[in-house]
């Protein structure tokens, strides 16, 4: 009896270790990077859901329109018809859409969801037109809109895809931004590893 209950305090003891492990080394990249939690107009993951749909009808009065919280197939069923074919937007798959009165291709649109069905947000969505809307930048060139962003919440290099930049942050998010600065940030597992840049050498 008395071994079996030390065996069982050495897993605890050792689970607590790897456990405490981890939560240093996060830390410690944390503090290499200063990353700071990405905050869009008050609007970040893992905030309430209603509360993210409050800011965005008080910052987007003119023109816009925040639908109520439902099904995203429900609230963009004219998006299709717009783009004229059956594929929708990567986004969640339930939250409140934003849409300009023009409509979808001019002046673009944005979602943000509650995937978990807990009240809170799980994924931010904006197009090129909206966020431009949103920060006034027209005109700004991508590689300047994401060289401002990434040094003012502190993160390091975007690693390039095809058409743009994508950071996944051990904090439990990642974030995508597109050449025509179209921005889509959602939650992921923080405890997956992210892999690193490959080196080259070239001597």
């Amino acid at each position: 009896m008395k071994t079996r209950l030390f065996m069982i305090f050495e897993i605890v003891i050792f689970v607590a270790f790897i456990f405490t492990t981890i939560s240093i080394a996060e830390t410690e990249r944390y503090k290499k990077t200063n990353e700071r939690p990405i905050i869009l107009k008050g609007l970040s993951i893992g905030m309430d859901i209603n509360e993210a749909r409050k800011i965005c009808e008080d910052l987007l009065v003119k023109n816009w329109n925040v639908s109520h919280i439902g099904a995203r197939s429900k609230l963009m069923d004219d998006y299709q018809e717009s783009f004229r074919n059956d594929r929708l937007p990567i986004v969640g798959k339930r939250g409140f859409l934003i849409k300009n009165k023009g409509g979808y291709i001019i002046y673009g649109y944005g979602f943000i969801s509650d995937d978990d069905g807990n009240g809170k947000v799980a994924q931010i969505t904006f197009s090129g037109e909206l966020t431009d809307y949103i920060f006034l930048t027209k005109g700004v060139h991508a590689d300047d809109f994401v060289e401002n962003l990434t040094k003012n919440f502190g993160l390091p290099d975007l690693s390039w895809i095809m058409n743009g930049w994508v950071y996944s942050s051990p904090h439990g998010y990642e974030l995508t931004i597109m050449n025509d600065k179209s921005i889509n940030i959602k939650k992921s597992d923080p405890s997956k590893p992210i892999k690193p840049k490959r080196k080259i050498k070239f001597d």
